[in-house]
């Protein structure tokens, strides 16, 4: 078997990502030179997660906001819309990080990249989910395509 040298350093990151992941630090690498061949919807978000820029983003986080800034370049007025029908209580999304601030002062927010959007971010992976599932089911995105979408958050089976 091939070996590659890497520091102790990035090994440790390498070994803690894929605790976090539910894999193997060979699973994680392998992820991120070939997306999985599992039968993805054929659709360019599908095509966005399978990318080398996202399959690069290291955490929940950093993922999380990169497919909310997709849907919102590609999904402008539906997000909009989304934002503007949220039940009252907890934000998820807002035009501002006062207006998710606004439920609860303990809530964290960040600009998602390319939008005039901001998004709660102190969420654990379900809830996240969760919310990308409303999210796109709003938008009129298939099942299959969310299942996708969501599978990319959090470990890996």
């Amino acid at each position: 078997m091939p070996k590659i040298e890497i520091t102790p350093e990035t090994a440790a990151q390498l070994r803690k990502l894929a605790e976090e992941r539910g894999c193997t630090p060979a699973e994680l690498l392998a992820t991120l030179v070939s997306p999985p061949q599992e039968a993805v919807p054929d659709h360019p978000l599908a095509a966005f997660t399978a990318s080398a820029e996202f399959r690069a983003k290291s955490s929940d986080a950093d993922r999380y906001l990169a497919l909310l800034a997709w849907l919102a370049a590609n999904y402008r007025t539906d997000l909009d819309d989304f934002v503007a029908h949220q039940p009252s209580g907890r934000r998820y999304l807002g035009r501002s990080a006062d207006s998710i601030r606004e439920t609860c002062r303990q809530n964290q927010a960040r600009p998602i990249p390319g939008t005039h959007f901001w998004a709660i971010m102190n969420l654990d992976t379900p809830t996240k989910r969760r919310f990308l599932r409303r999210l796109m089911v709003f938008i009129g995105l298939s099942d299959a395509l969310i299942e996708h979408v969501n599978a990319t958050l959090g470990a890996r089976a």
